[in-house]
């Protein structure tokens, strides 16, 4: 007998239809995993994912092309297979219509074409709401909704009529209302998905769940606790961004939300203060729960407003970093530079939390890494690791939380041969004018095990993970293959016995204290290093 499902879905008072929870889940428990309905790769990775299990080509012989229609690439037999048997068969003939040399259809076609071919995947879809009216009501909208339906009805071998166009038009409605983008931390958009249960999951841009995809599948993970009874509520944009840029992104679903973050426009701050999630940072690289609660953007009206109104005045950035980014290093450097202008007034309070600052400090630490300063782009990552990603997401268990501690970890190992080298000028580690900043960095350094941090973060990335699915999730995995690398080092007994004891019960106030000296701390004091790098390069 199969157990009781952990959710179910039931209708909603305002919103048609909700998910609900039928017992208790504590923050950072997985909830379910899905398999997809549907999931096609984005147009512009196509040739770069397994078409299957979406693993990344990481060398030109990775992926082979299918041997009948060229415009599916699967990285082994195995998941070759797997896709004829799920709905390859069905779409391989249809995209045979279409040459090799031939442009990709768009990703949305093709996921119609398989609703179109495969009646499981067409029958599924007809139970999901997917606000044709509202694609209707606007003209250009259905007019590009009529155009691609037409294209899914001639690729797919079907008589183009009208009943035909309607249906494939009423299957794109629906995917694009019901789908995810799975997003992933070096491609972006990688793929569509949808798995018709977990679209029932109603939006708030306070969500009480998170949706993290690992390899096919899509894991719905507890953010807060949730009790029985509770609807679950997931966030359909960057819940973090501005109310102007959270309503433009929302405005493909045909609503408007109405939650306290909306309704009251709270700044991040303010919204940190009120998540129940503050507590967990005890076991996170944050030195001080209690800010988490008193910022001065929470805790002053005038100060959040400010935080607000500094955002919406620079929230044309985030549009702007949708775009291709420069080809050079010089360009990319001068783009960098009149963003951070932009900023100043975010720069001159420290809120570095607050969009678009963040998404500048993010691509600041990358412009560093093309510019081989990884010293300079360790202290901007920290920076942001301790000052800004606690506030915006602060479940310390969040992938994006898990990132920066991953993306530390890396820079750590590249900077661990420089920071020990003596006699070594700080200019040659920063590749530019240090002002003594590189130099305090190098001194820090010296005074730290980077092997022994290296290996905790590591670590922290691997109790971070979706729970149940630490030998799948793409960042663990890579964290694990930096961790074999550090066990073959010899003589390190003393030091992996305090590591091991911390990562076997990292609860306890011994381990507690051992994490704060050895990680917190020593991040805490790097990230203090980032505003004066920052300010150096870009000015105060």
């Amino acid at each position: 007998m199969a157990p009781p499902s952990p959710i179910e879905v039931r209708p909603h008072p305002t919103k048609g239809r909700g998910l609900y929870a039928t017992k208790t889940f504590s923050p950072g428990e997985t909830i379910q995993a899905f398999a997809p309905l549907i999931l096609v790769a984005s147009v512009e990775h196509t040739e770069c994912v397994c078409s299957y299990c979406l693993k990344k080509r990481a060398g030109p012989d990775d992926l082979r092309a299918c041997s009948l229609c060229h415009h599916a690439y699967y990285c082994n037999t195995t998941c070759q297979a797997a896709a004829w048997s799920a709905v390859h068969s069905k779409e391989c003939k249809p995209l045979q219509t279409t040459p090799p040399d031939h442009p990709e259809l768009p990703t949305p076609v093709r996921a119609v074409i398989q609703a179109l071919v495969k009646k499981k995947i067409g029958k599924a879809l007809e139970t999901l709401e997917g606000s044709i009216a509202d694609f209707e009501y606007k003209s250009e909208d259905w007019k590009n909704q009529q155009m691609m339906g037409c294209a899914a009805v001639k690729f797919a071998g079907l008589t183009v009529d009208l009943e035909a166009v309607n249906k494939a038009v009423e299957y794109l409605c629906k995917i694009q209302v019901n789908a995810f983008q799975r997003w992933d931390f070096e491609l972006g958009h990688a793929a569509i998905f949808l798995e018709p249960t977990l679209a029932m999951a109603n939006h708030s841009c306070l969500p009480n769940a998170n949706v993290e995809f690992v390899g096919r599948k899509a894991v719905l993970q507890a953010e807060t606790e949730i009790r029985t009874g509770d609807e679950i509520e997931i966030s359909y944009t960057d819940y973090t961004y501005p109310l102007p840029v959270r309503q433009q992104a929302l405005k493909p679903y045909h609503f408007t939300c109405k939650c306290r973050r909306c309704e009251q426009d709270l700044s991040i701050y303010q919204a940190c203060a009120l998540s129940p999630n503050i507590e967990l940072n005890r076991a996170s690289l944050v030195l001080d729960m209690t800010k988490l609660k008193t910022h001065a953007a929470a805790t002053n009206a005038k100060k959040a407003a400010l935080a607000n109104e500094h955002s919406g005045n620079t929230a044309e950035i985030v549009a702007d970093r949708c775009e291709l980014p420069p080809d050079t290093v010089k360009e990319n450097r001068k783009m960098l530079e009149k963003q951070w202008q932009t900023c100043k007034g975010l720069v001159s309070e420290g809120w570095w939390a607050v969009t678009p600052l963040y998404q500048v400090l993010s691509d600041i630490a990358l412009h560093y890494v093309r510019e081989q300063r990884y010293i300079s782009a360790l202290l901007v990552t920290c920076l942001v690791a301790t000052d800004a990603d606690p506030y915006r997401y602060v479940a310390p268990f969040h992938p994006q939380r898990s990132a920066k501690i991953f993306l530390i970890a890396k820079l750590l190992a590249l900077t661990a041969s420089e920071a020990h080298i003596p006699g070594d000028s700080a200019e040659k580690w920063t590749n530019g004018p240090t002002d003594g900043v590189a130099a305090q960095a190098l001194d820090t350094l010296k005074g730290v095990d980077q092997t022994s941090l290296c290996q905790m973060l590591l670590l922290m990335v691997l109790q971070n993970a979706p729970a149940g699915y630490v030998d799948e999730w793409g960042l663990a995995l890579e964290a694990k293959a930096i961790l074999n690398d550090i066990d073959q080092l010899q003589g390190r007994e003393r030091e992996l016995s305090l590591i091991n004891a911390w990562n076997k019960d990292p609860r306890s106030d011994q381990s507690h204290a051992f994490f704060r000296y050895a990680v917190v701390q020593q991040v805490d004091t790097l990230a203090k290093l980032g505003p004066k790098i920052l300010a150096l390069d870009f000015g105060q």
